[in-house]
């Protein structure tokens, strides 16, 4: 399999490295945070000195970076992936919302690059486990030729076809119903540690009945039980993502109630403790709010 290029390998971006290079894919890794970039290497990625130097190495480039802003910076900054003298592919596993995904696809069309918008779908759990989802859309020839990477990282691959965009509603949706199901599995959880449950039966109960879900079949055991508060993302990264979808039901003009309140959740809690912490703090949030005593 050819050599690729990867940008920002963060928690998400790490993960994927990792697993590309599992299955012997070589990967040429850049990140403005020199510990991600040293981690990526220990895996067994080279390091590039700047975006530039992986788009002028690479014809597959891949990343995957916070937010719309920094995506968009990376695509067409003056020293970003529409200046590259090699890349012809640019697939990008951001969450950056549809108006962002088109924009970028319609610049590096005019440079003779190929965008495909690939957000992934399960977390960095899922990653390492070999089931995270990809859902991908853009130029059929660019998702053939793609088509292997995307499969040595992901359990499953989701073609939306080639209109730039359609990929980022499929994540969104996911995701609105993913942060659902996070904060009610922490909120319900901390309620029933206030009753006097102990979390292992909590969870164990919650996954007997219809309350099951992916937070509380996989990121309990593997994070919040055993007292692990980090690795899976940044708080704001969940609230940038729900307010992408809302983005998206504002402008197919649906009515979003229930993401709308997850999203104000979101925001209240974010804003609740510092800048830049992880995802699974969250849940000393809500048990700050039932008046049990956080874990870890």
């Amino acid at each position: 399999m050819e050599r690729v290029g990867f940008i920002g390998v963060g928690a998400m971006g790490g993960a994927i490295v990792a697993r590309l290079l599992k299955h012997r894919v070589s990967v040429l890794a850049y990140d403005t945070n020199p510990e991600m970039l040293a981690r990526a290497r220990s895996h067994g990625a080279t390091a590039a000195a700047s975006v530039r130097e992986v788009v002028n190495t690479a014809e597959v480039v891949f990343a995957c970076l916070p937010d719309a802003k920094v995506c968009e910076a990376v695509a067409l900054g003056p020293e970003g992936v529409i200046a590259g003298s090699k890349v012809r592919i640019y697939a990008d596993t951001s969450t950056v919302g549809g108006a962002t995904a088109v924009k970028i696809a319609e610049a590096l069309a005019k440079r003779g690059i190929s965008f495909l918008d690939s957000p992934v779908v399960g977390g960095v759990i899922a990653c390492e486990s070999g089931t995270l989802g990809v859902v991908t859309s853009g130029p059929s020839e660019a998702y053939a030729r793609v088509k292997p990477v995307l499969e040595a990282f992901a359990g499953r691959v989701f073609y939306l076809g080639e209109r730039a965009g359609m990929a980022q509603v499929g994540k969104v949706v996911n995701n609105a119903v993913g942060y659902a199901a996070l904060y009610a599995t922490f909120e319900a959880v901390a309620v029933g540690l206030k009753a006097g449950i102990d979390i292992e039966t909590l969870v164990g109960i919650i996954n007997q009945g219809s309350g099951a879900n992916f937070h509380s079949q996989r990121i309990f055991p593997a994070y919040i039980i055993p007292g692990k508060f980090e690795g899976t993302g940044a708080v704001e990264i969940g609230v940038k993502d729900l307010k992408c979808f809302l983005e998206e039901a504002r402008r197919l003009q649906a009515q979003t109630p229930m993401a709308s309140a997850v999203t104000a959740l979101g925001v209240r809690a974010a804003e609740s403790g510092p800048a830049g912490r992880d995802t699974m703090t969250l849940f000393h949030y809500f048990c700050d709010l039932a008046g049990v005593p956080r874990r870890g």
